[in-house]
């Protein structure tokens, strides 16, 4: 769960990692079309997320595991999950990928998925994704495709949803031990936590009491629940994913969890600490500039583009790509391809995806007040295998959506 807006979060080494957003295209208003947009330092920060990545894998044989945060609706947050997820799959150590999505109990349905025996639309009704979890599952089943895919076991982390609300209403020592799913007592709360905790239960509540006044007796005990509610979350996510490098410390555990629980190393990287795990790296993604963003991989032309109010502007050429080989330049203006006038960066990349193969790529741009045309020489389209959802053999990759 996420009960607040992003914020950087610490990380137990020197370095931050991250990876590359999705292309991003849409308008940015107050601007004309006449100049491309200032957007300061934008190559260097798309350079330090390559590097990043690049920690990442060199980091990654001395962990005993890897908690990639996200907000639970951010298609940029799980693509660059899944990012991080290929990174690691160079490394030579097998992975491990941990859900918060799911809870425990129903590991069984997630295993039948990864082995392939339950079909997607079978696995999101048999598990009841819609009831124990509710976030669309568009945006997860690219990662889970690709645990598949790669053979990457899938572990359930979560606790039934029954129980945390039973916790909710009665505090975790109403709850009898035979119903606990095996939760041992978490630790507790450190003070900067439990300010945030309470920070999110008055925003759940619309009190308005500051975190430093007083509270009623019930309002203490509720904040309490709350509180222990959440703590109940971090340790049973703690729990399995220790348990799991237990199980076999080859393998390295990578869990997708809300950034709520990992904020400035609490939660559940706290918990982890308590049970005796300590080489854990907790990462976010980290923000690019506005408007900054690598080209997608397998990209055929390698320009990123971005639209503002009808013009089409190049921001980044990929070094080594079709676009650089062909002339085209950040600050040039797209006019036109094949002859056929462009005003969004959406028209460009359907053109360009739609082009046959060996056909050239022609584009009239804008450059310093002059216009010119490029002819363009394009890669082959990147082939993309279906995903069968029966057993299949292990597949080279999977492209990003």
């Amino acid at each position: 769960m996420d009960w607040r807006a992003k914020r950087p979060l610490q990380t137990p080494l020197a370095f931050r990692l991250g990876a590359p957003l999705l292309v991003l295209i849409g308008p940015i208003l107050g601007l004309e079309a006449g100049a491309m947009p200032p957007l300061p330092s934008c190559a260097e920060a798309v350079a330090a997320m390559e590097q990043q990545q690049r920690h990442l894998l060199e980091a990654s044989p001395g962990l005993e595991s890897v908690l990639l945060g996200e907000i639970h609706t951010s298609a940029a947050d799980h693509t660059w999950q899944l990012r991080s997820l290929e990174t690691l799959a160079q490394g030579r150590r097998p992975l491990v990928l941990a859900l918060e999505m799911v809870p425990a109990p129903r590991q069984p349905i997630l295993t039948r998925f990864a082995t392939g025996q339950l079909e997607e639309k079978a696995f999101l009704t048999e598990v009841d994704w819609a009831g124990v979890w509710g976030h669309d599952p568009a945006l997860y089943l690219p990662l889970l495709r690709w645990a598949r895919q790669k053979q990457v076991p899938l572990l359930a982390l979560n606790v039934e949803p029954e129980v945390v609300r039973r916790v909710r209403r009665e505090g975790w020592a109403a709850i009898p031990s035979a119903e606990r799913e095996g939760i041992g007592h978490p630790a507790p709360a450190a003070e900067a936590y439990r300010h945030r905790l309470r920070s999110a239960w008055q925003a759940h509540r619309s009190m308005g009491v500051g975190p430093g006044e007083g509270l009623p007796r019930a309002e203490a005990e509720d904040l309490e629940r709350f509180i222990g509610s959440q703590l109940l979350r971090d340790r049973a996510m703690a729990e399995r994913i220790a348990a799991a490098h237990r199980r076999d410390p080859a393998r390295l555990v990578v869990a997708l969890i809300g950034l709520g629980h990992l904020e400035g190393g609490q939660g559940v990287p706290d918990q982890l600490r308590h049970l005796g795990l300590k080489r854990i790296l907790t990462l976010q993604r980290p923000e690019l500039p506005e408007g900054c963003g690598p080209p997608p991989p397998g990209a055929r032309l390698g320009a990123y583009l971005e639209s503002v109010d009808g013009a089409v502007w190049v921001r980044q050429v990929a070094p080594g790509s079709a676009a650089e080989a062909g002339g085209l330049k950040p600050g040039d203006r797209v006019r036109a391809v094949n002859g056929e006038p462009v005003e969004r960066a959406g028209q460009v990349i359907r053109r360009v995806r739609e082009l046959p193969q060996g056909e050239p790529l022609r584009l009239r741009i804008e450059r310093g007040g002059r216009q010119l045309l490029l002819e363009l020489r394009l890669p082959s389209a990147p082939s993309r295998p279906p995903v069968r959802m029966g057993p299949t053999p292990p597949l080279a990759g999977l492209p990003l959506p």
